[in-house]
């Protein structure tokens, strides 16, 4: 045990310094993410319906897809860091001005397009920029302690972000676009930029379309990042239901907006207590393989709150989501931007993003499904889940001129 936890600390001393800079700024931006988690509830308040929100979340989703189609071109093109503080500052912004036209329905959808698509700037370039700088024995433990710093703020943030709903939803707006204020600045100032791989006008029409298609001709020969993307899409699909359904799931099952922050934050702090040792832990592991029991846990939770009728039950879900998730996500990231080619890497993890993206556009409509058939959208939203398991697991074509290290490929 000693010995595993001193192995640990020497994982987290070797990090680069960037990587506790983007820490810092990770925490703050997560801890003041008040706004999503709450976002169909604030709309059903004023009045829309379902099908209404369930279009708003659809809007923001295609900007969440065209958000990492331009990051990745411009992560690759001006540099990391100038994507990322474009994408930070935009979307303290854009945060302001969904509170700002919430009862002006056709500029809502305009504002929550932008923001979903300025904020999906910076996965990218943010995870090309990590990649760039930590070497590739280190990088599950990079991934884990972003993710750590993520849900330790998602851990406080949504129980803040209850009492501050309760109190005046403005201060819910207000304080998410000043912690993302505080990133960006932190970002712009101790970052560096990180690799440039694209040559020519950044802004150039002709520039953007033809680095699009060499990566995308790259692609066309890795079949372990395709078979990943696939994978991920599948499992994605059901994991963001938990980002629209559960808040009216847990609505009309009798749960407060206090009950259901809590449920959320279990979560974060699950993933804070646990996450970073075993993602240290499952490493030594063939990542396909952990990849598919995470997936796999995902799916049980998901059903679990299908079958939930109580705040304990949904607890025990959260719980069982929590842990395919923290299985599956670190490992995914470090193997799939390990995988990543570094001519093409911002454009790379712009298609992995994108994948999130689409997936994440289609699960809004499981507000109008749950509105259809109520609980039975968790069993799709699970199932889904599952065939991502199956896809990471079917037998991929490894070899290929430009392909990563050998371990990454098991």
């Amino acid at each position: 045990m000693y010995l595993f936890f001193h192995s640990l600390y020497k994982d987290i001393r070797a990090q680069p310094r960037v990587v506790y800079v983007i820490l810092l700024g990770l925490f703050l931006t997560r801890f003041g993410t008040y706004v999503f988690p709450f976002l169909a509830l604030y709309l059903s308040s004023l009045g829309y319906s379902a099908g209404h929100v369930a279009a708003v979340l659809a809007v923001m989703g295609f900007g969440n897809i065209l958000g990492p189609l331009a990051g990745g071109y411009l992560a690759d093109a001006i540099g990391r860091k100038r994507t990322m503080s474009i994408a930070l500052f935009g979307s303290a912004l854009a945060t302001l001005g969904i509170y700002a036209s919430a009862d002006r329905y056709g500029l809502l959808l305009a504002v929550v397009f932008f923001n979903g698509f300025i904020g999906f700037l910076y996965g990218p370039a943010s995870n090309a920029l990590l990649t760039d700088l930590v070497p590739a024995d280190q990088r599950v433990t990079t991934f884990a302690l972003i993710r750590l710093a993520m849900n330790g703020g998602f851990a406080a943030g949504p129980a803040v972000g209850g009492l501050l709903y309760a109190t005046a939803p403005v201060l819910m707006f207000i304080g998410d676009a000043f912690t993302t204020l505080l990133c960006a600045t932190l970002i712009s100032v101790y970052v560096p930029h990180g690799l440039r791989t694209i040559r020519g006008k950044a802004g150039s029409l002709k520039v953007f379309v033809q680095s699009w298609k060499a990566a995308l001709s790259d692609l066309r020969t890795h079949h372990l990042y395709k078979q990943y993307l696939l994978a991920i899409f599948f499992m994605a699909f059901g994991f963001c239901q938990v980002f629209s359904v559960l808040a009216m799931s847990t609505k009309d099952t009798g749960l407060s907006a206090s009950e259901y922050g809590l449920i959320m934050s279990v979560n974060g702090l699950l993933i804070l207590l646990i996450e970073l040792p075993m993602s240290h832990f499952l490493k030594r592991f063939a990542p396909r393989r952990v990849l598919a029991v995470g997936f796999g846990l995902i799916g049980f939770g998901l059903f679990g709150f299908g079958m939930a009728g109580s705040h304990l039950g949904f607890l025990l879900a959260m719980i069982l989501f929590t842990l395919g998730e923290i299985v599956a996500l670190p490992v995914g990231m470090a193997y799939s931007s390990g995988l990543a080619p570094e001519e093409f890497r911002g454009r790379y993890l712009g298609l992995r993003g994108i994948t999130w993206g689409v997936a994440g556009a289609l699960a809004s409509t499981g507000l109008v499904i749950y509105s259809e058939i109520g609980i039975a959208v968790w069993f799709i939203a699970g199932a889904s889940s599952l065939i991502g398991t199956l896809v990471v697991l079917l037998p991929a074509r490894t070899r290929r001129k430009s392909a990563a290290s050998p371990n990454l490929a098991s």
